[in-house]
């Protein structure tokens, strides 16, 4: 178990910079934004254009590059809506994101179950998530790489919906969670019910993004509504309720052992001169909990 960062991340700090900042951070492994014309935006050649997975020769650049520089890929992302009029297209691109992580050596490829349509209700956005996640699962059978579902938006942090996408697809062990541990509180889950669902979840989970909130003690401690006030109290891993060394021995005695991707939704609130440092406390702080869960027995802990 270590530390990774979102490129997205990376490229607030300076777009320019992205891979050199990881270096500076003393972080090796990267999560990489993949988008629909299988570009990574925030992974560019030494002429600034943007590097791609678009077909094998092109994902063997990519790799070269990361491989000159030190980085290993923990995971690429790709933001799909399996309940859009192009849901088709998006299960292509899903799939060659599966097939280019394989050639990448990363372990998972993060989907999203986010719809853009509002007018979509839950049992809608549900069933055409579960046929078309099940159709990558399909295409991509013997590929040995895992597809994490994010807990993302106003349905996929309700564990009922959840609940049915693991069970729809029950049949292959590949289909688990990139388990935000902001995103159950953002949606308005009181603090101790945010660690119960790590506890819950933590044996399905592929992959992680680790952020944190500062709620006052009268809005952690109850229910809030989905979102609320979350620009303001967004904050750095190291000022928020979460506690890390809890979440991080509660996804060890779960059995996680991959990596603590950061993902600080507060960066924005920082000078840009001031963005390194702010990720640097998040390394930080993420590396001294795992240590203290490895070594001294944190409760929850293996």
């Amino acid at each position: 178990m270590d530390v990774a960062i979102r490129d997205a991340m990376l490229a607030e700090v300076d777009a320019r910079r992205v891979l050199e900042n990881l270096r500076e951070l003393g972080v090796a492994a990267v999560e990489i934004d993949v988008r629909r014309d299988f570009s990574t935006p925030f992974i560019r050649r030494g002429d600034g254009s943007p590097c791609s997975v678009k077909d094998a020769a092109a994902t063997d650049q990519l790799k070269r590059r990361l491989s000159d520089e030190g980085v290993r890929v923990s995971a690429l992302l790709v933001s799909t809506d399996f309940a859009s009029g192009q849901a088709e297209a998006h299960v292509d691109w899903a799939v060659r994101a599966v097939h280019a992580a394989a050639e990448l050596g990363a372990p998972v490829v993060r989907i999203d179950p986010l719809n853009r349509d509002p007018s979509l209700g839950q049992g809608e956005v549900l069933v055409a998530f579960n046929r078309h996640v099940w159709s990558v699962l399909q295409r991509t059978r013997g590929v040995a790489v895992d597809l994490g579902v994010e807990n993302h938006g106003p349905f996929a942090n309700d564990p009922h919906f959840l609940d049915h996408i693991f069970a729809a697809a029950k049949d292959d062990p590949r289909l688990g969670l990139t388990l935000d541990t902001g995103n159950f509180y953002w949606f308005g889950h009181p603090i101790a019910e945010v660690y119960h669902l790590l506890t819950r979840y933590g044996s399905r989970t592929k992959h992680t993004h680790v952020k944190n909130i500062n709620y006052p003690p009268e809005l952690a401690e109850r229910s809030r509504a989905i979102g609320q006030d979350y620009g303001k109290y967004s904050c750095p891993l190291d000022e928020g309720n979460l506690d890390l060394k809890r979440v991080v021995g509660i996804l060890r005695t779960c059995g996680y052992d991959r990596d603590l991707c950061i993902e600080n939704e507060a960066l924005g609130k920082y000078r840009p001169e001031e963005r390194l440092g702010v990720l640097g406390r998040d390394v930080k702080a993420l590396r001294e909990a795992i240590g203290t869960a490895q070594t001294a027995g944190t409760p929850g802990a293996v």
